[in-house]
């Protein structure tokens, strides 16, 4: 729903800012340069807080899938360590 109104607002001023650009009579491309600079410094965000959780993800992923394999050997591995204990005593 906040993206919806994030998506309304921006196509508002978006329509604003076309209509200032007729009424200033100024080319669309020197009026649009602000909103350039602003989606470049909304995806330089976007990469700098996306990257580092994709390779924290990327790691994660590598250091715990040994484990998914060793989970359907768990109950094995439980009645295993169970005996050892046993024997043990």
């Amino acid at each position: 729903m906040e993206l919806a109104v994030l998506l309304i607002l921006f196509g508002i001023f978006l329509i604003l800012f076309k209509l200032l650009a007729v009424l200033l009579k100024a080319g669309i491309y020197l009026i649009s340069i602000p909103l350039q600079i602003l989606g470049a410094v909304f995806a330089a965000l976007l990469v700098v807080l996306l990257v580092p959780a994709a390779v924290l993800a990327g790691l994660t992923a590598a250091l715990l899938g040994p484990l998914l394999i060793l989970g359907p050997l768990l109950p094995f591995l439980l009645v295993g360590f169970g005996l050892y204990l046993i024997l043990k005593k």
